[in-house]
This record gives structure tokens, C-alpha cells and sequence, in this order.
């Protein structure tokens, strides 16, 4: 039987497909961020439950994107950091959409994160994968944040689910970081924020919070070894 979590990630799924096609059809600079694209860079797990879909794009392609989001059924309006809208999937679930512009403002904390330059252009195209078993096989493609973009807005917030995030990014794919890259984007947007937010998270692994975080999100066990593996990540992090 298919669980009410299993249809509404798979309509996710599928919106996701037809959005990500009808930007490149048009040529609209739209790329996938929260959620999916926190499972994109956690393969093979896909720990990342969503029901939202949240992207980035440019002031200049805002028209562009009310016009191409209302043509696939979705109301869409203005906001205050750009664009956010629904599409109802059944009488009781909607999709959520949200489109950041130019910038990335994290509510919880008020840090801001200017797009930079190379964004679009850095991006690339992964396979998202659902995290409900019974969508384990269904995968769609869609343009993602580059990871070091990725990794710093979860860095700047103090969300638990954000910081389980952080954790799991590094975890599973330190190796695709342009630490170089990363270094400067924090150091040209003054986000002295950010090491700030890695000496917390080298504090919560040793005290268990991440495991914590990490059985509560994926109802397994952030072994000794794996801890470990994440402080060595973290202190790399820290030294840049």
C-alpha cells in the first residue's frame, strides 16, 4: 500500500521533472536548492524528506518564471525575497513552491546570502532520488546548486533539520567541495558566520547532538567511525 508521505513526495518528484524541463526549454536560470537538492548530494541514502520545492533564479528572469510557473497550474505571487506559490495535487496536498531572487535570506536568523556570480554557471545536473521506500526507484533531473553554495545556506541557519543537512552533505560528499571555492565566497561575502556555525557543529559531534539528529532523521546509528570521519571533515573546514 502506498503511504500519504510515499504520493506526496512522488507528485514532488514529478513536478520537479516538468518544472526543471520547461525552464531549459525557455532558457530560464532556475536551479534547484533545499531539500531535493540536499538528496541529490547525498546519494545513495537520499535522507531528505520534502514536500517543498525551492529554487534560485535572477531578478531578470522573474516575468519569465510568473508566466511559465502559471501555465503549469501554479498561483503564484511576490514576495519579499522573490516568488513563492501552490499547485493543488489532491483535495487535501498541494505543492509548495519557493523562489528565492538574487539572494537567499534564512528567516530563522536573518543571514543573508548574495547569489554569486559563477552560481548558474557552476550548476549542474544530478538525479534526485525519493527518500520513501516506495519511491526509491523513481529519480528525476534536475539543476542543482553548485555544493559549496548549497552547503554554506545551511551553514547559515540554526535549524536542526539544516544542521542534520550540513552534516550529511559533508559526510557523503566532501570530496566534490571546491574548498577554494568555498573559502572565498566566505570570505568576499564577510560570512565570518559560517565558521562560527562549523566550531557549533565540531561541539554538537562530540557531544552526540549530531548523532541524535542523524537516528531521529534516518533511524540509524552515526557510528564511532563515521563521527570521527566528520570531525577530521569539519576541522578541514574550519582551517581554510
Amino acid at each position: 500500500m502506498v503511504s500519504e508521505e510515499g504520493l506526496v513526495e512522488k507528485a514532488n518528484l514529478l513536478h520537479l521533472q516538468e518544472i526543471s524541463k520547461e525552464a531549459e526549454k525557455f532558457h530560464i536560470d532556475l536551479i534547484l536548492i533545499g531539500g531535493n537538492a540536499v538528496r541529490a548530494y547525498t546519494e545513495p541514502r537520499s535522507w531528505r524528506f520534502t514536500k517543498d520545492l525551492d529554487f534560485i533564479t535572477t531578478s531578470e528572469h522573474l516575468n519569465s518564471l510568473h508566466a511559465m510557473f502559471s501555465a503549469l497550474g501554479y498561483s503564484l505571487e511576490r514576495t519579499e525575497y522573490g516568488a513563492s506559490g501552490r499547485k493543488s495535487v489532491t483535495c487535501k496536498y498541494s505543492i509548495e513552491l519557493h523562489v528565492s531572487v538574487d539572494k537567499v535570506i534564512d528567516w530563522s536568523t536573518g543571514e543573508t546570502y548574495p547569489l554569486p556570480g559563477d552560481i548558474f554557471q557552476l550548476s549542474k545536473r544530478i538525479q534526485v532520488k525519493g527518500s520513501v521506500e516506495e519511491n526509491r526507484e523513481t529519480q528525476v533531473s534536475a539543476r542543482c546548486a553548485p555544493i559549496e553554495d548549497m552547503l554554506i545556506m545551511k551553514l547559515l541557519t540554526e535549524r536542526p533539520r539544516d544542521r542534520f543537512d550540513s552534516a550529511a552533505i559533508i559526510l557523503d560528499s566532501f570530496d566534490e567541495i571546491d574548498l577554494n571555492r568555498f573559502k572565498k565566497i566566505c570570505r568576499e561575502n564577510k560570512l565570518t558566520i559560517i565558521k562560527e556555525r562549523i566550531r557549533s557543529l565540531i561541539i554538537d559531534n562530540r557531544k552526540g547532538v549530531i548523532a541524535d539528529l542523524w537516528r531521529e532523521n534516518t533511524g540509524l546509528t552515526l557510528t564511532a567511525t563515521r563521527q570521527n570521519d566528520l570531525r577530521k571533515k569539519l576541522n578541514t573546514l574550519l582551517d581554510l
